[in-house]
């Protein structure tokens, strides 16, 4: 689940809406909000609230850019994984090709570097992720199964391990909470089947950090996945333009969507259901351009697959329709962003931005292309690839309309 029929029951299993028992609406806004009898408000969105000029605007060209293809190593990147802006304004890359975090001044200049490649304390055999809480940065390392604790001037704290659950489950760290506690995914792949289309789940759950689990959020849908059940192997691959689970943790609270429709839900981290974000809206067409470039991009690549995988490529079918949406995103006034899934001929990425009490802002555009680690009060932080096909890491400037809060 990474962003992940079981789709609306399995969520259906967490927590079963009832009968509306209240209800209101701000009719200039478009928003309404009800509260069912287990508590649960449903916030459900038409129209925006922002009126024009008050809408949120990201620069054009960044304030900060990291990655070059010429000059020191320190300035090379080779598959960002995490990006962080701390504090005090530095930034810190997690850098998969050097094993690395890599520290750099407000302007993007390099200061240092913590960690390297190897299996000893503070060392990393294949960095995944990188989470900041506080004056702490969280790192794991999915070869070693090893979250690895740093402070933010680079010095190793501590490290932990994951390990095999009572049922043979190898526990995955998706997210961490503000309480320190790890968001965890199991997968309950199911172990005997036929090949074909499977739309598995996972189960999510907190873990402290010595391993211990604390509380079970629930049981989710995973991302749409094609299976080629052979003798000797199973081969799987994510359906093109399929359905993906999205997440995203900020403070004690869990932001899930299937992507199946256009609704978010927000979870404690004890697990109970607080809140239901909607957009009447149907999940967009599948272009008919949008599947010639995937079509012909496979066929480029077909000669170096292998048979297993291009058997599998070859029998993947294309949706109708795509996923409601692609990513969603929680910044630090508990704004939600939701990315919208891309069109074939974009040119920027849209979000729709969501108030903390879920009522739709308005949309924002961001530029095209890149991964979004980060979105702060006034700025937004990821990973670009520019036309020469060198990763960058760069910072783009938030300007938010008064009276648009």
């Amino acid at each position: 689940m990474k962003s992940k029929n079981l789709r609306a029951s399995i969520i259906a299993s967490v927590i079963v809406v009832s009968a509306i028992a209240c209800s209101g609406a701000d009719t200039h806004s478009g928003s309404s909000a009800s509260i069912d009898s287990s508590g649960i408000t449903i916030v459900q969105s038409t129209s925006p609230i922002w009126a024009s000029g008050e809408e949120w605007q990201v620069a054009r060209e960044p304030t900060v850019t990291i990655g070059t293809t010429d000059g020191a190593d320190e300035y090379q990147l080779f598959r960002v994984v995490g990006s962080h802006r701390l504090e005090d304004g530095r930034i810190v890359v997690a850098n998969w090709g050097s094993q690395e975090l890599r520290f750099y001044d407000r302007d993007g200049g390099y200061l240092f570097a913590a960690g390297k490649e190897g299996g000893g304390p503070g060392e990393f055999r294949s960095v995944g992720r990188l989470w900041a809480l506080g004056d702490t940065l969280f790192v794991m390392d999915y070869q070693q199964m090893r979250v690895s604790l740093f402070d933010t001037a680079g010095e190793f704290l501590h490290s932990f391990n994951l390990t095999l659950t009572e049922e043979g489950i190898l526990p995955i760290p998706a997210d961490l909470f503000s309480n320190g506690m790890l968001l965890i995914e199991h997968d309950l792949r199911e172990r005997d089947r036929e090949s074909g289309l499977y739309r598995d789940s996972v189960l999510l759950l907190t873990y402290s950090l010595n391993g211990d689990v604390s509380d079970t959020i629930g049981r989710f849908p995973d991302d749409e996945t094609y299976f080629l059940i052979e003798q000797d192997r199973i081969t799987s691959l994510p359906r093109p333009f399929g359905l993906e689970s999205q997440s995203d943790v900020a403070g004690d609270r869990l932001y899930f969507g299937a992507s199946d429709s256009y609704e978010i839900r927000v979870f404690r981290s004890n697990g109970s259901l607080e809140r239901i974000i909607r957009r009447p809206v149907p999940n967009p067409v599948l272009e008919q351009a949008l599947a010639d470039e995937y079509h012909e991009r496979l066929a480029e690549r077909q000669s170096r697959m292998s048979p297993s995988f291009r058997q599998l490529s070859r029998q993947a079918e294309l949706p109708d329709t795509k996923p409601a949406y692609s990513r969603i995103l929680v910044d630090p006034g508990n704004n939600l962003w939701v990315a919208e899934y891309p069109s074939h001929d974009a040119e920027q990425s849209l979000w729709n931005v969501f108030d903390p009490e879920g009522r739709w802002l308005g949309t924002v555009e961001t530029p095209y292309g890149g991964y979004i680690y980060q979105i702060g009060e006034d700025f937004l932080l990821g990973v670009w690839v520019d036309e020469l096909g060198v990763e960058q890491v760069r910072l783009y400037r938030i300007e938010r309309s008064v009276g648009s809060d």
